[in-house]
């Protein structure tokens, strides 16, 4: 094995990597601001496409859910008495939620087109499911002045105009 004093300078050069020239470190340096640079745009780039993706998604869960965070007068738990209001498997019982979900005991209905008729009034159209059929129903509902729901044309019921008073429901602790 050579040792050091027998390798000349050159060829210890050769074996060992030579320090980098000034010019070398300054051309390095800005290799290195480029990429950073670079790398720092694509993080920046990343984080404001991801920022707009959250932002649409946001605002599309929010016209979805519109509905639901303004509560119409007529959402709620309803039943024809009181004391259906208290027998959970009532079938003279029913629910509006989200503006445009309706169940009853064995029925549910989802409205695809909800329009004002009148101050307290609204016609829907509903695809209905209940007892293994699916139909379509068109009914008027309203609240009256004493605090009831009218439903005439309902899909369920045995007459085509039910009411309904609200059932008060006592919150979960």
């Amino acid at each position: 094995m050579p040792t050091i004093s027998s390798i000349s300078k050159r060829s210890w050069a050769r074996r060992v990597a030579p320090l980098p020239t000034l010019q070398q470190l300054n051309e390095l340096r800005g290799l290195a601001t480029n990429f950073d640079e670079g790398l720092s745009r694509f993080f920046v780039m990343r984080a404001t496409t991801r920022f707009a993706l959250a932002l649409s998604l946001a605002a599309a869960l929010a016209s979805e859910c519109a509905p639901a965070w303004a509560a119409q007068p007529y959402e709620g738990f309803w039943a024809s008495t009181k004391k259906d209001c208290r027998d959970q498997d009532s079938a003279n019982r029913m629910s509006i939620e989200g503006g445009n979900r309706l169940y009853w005991y064995e029925t549910r209905c989802r409205a695809s087109e909800i329009t004002a008729d009148g101050k307290l009034g609204w016609k829907m159209k509903l695809a209905c499911e209940g007892e293994g059929e699916k139909y379509r129903s068109n009914p008027r509902v309203s609240i009256a002045a004493d605090g009831r729901l009218v439903m005439d044309n309902s899909p369920v019921g045995q007459g085509k105009r039910q009411t309904y008073v609200r059932c008060e429901i006592a919150k979960k602790r």
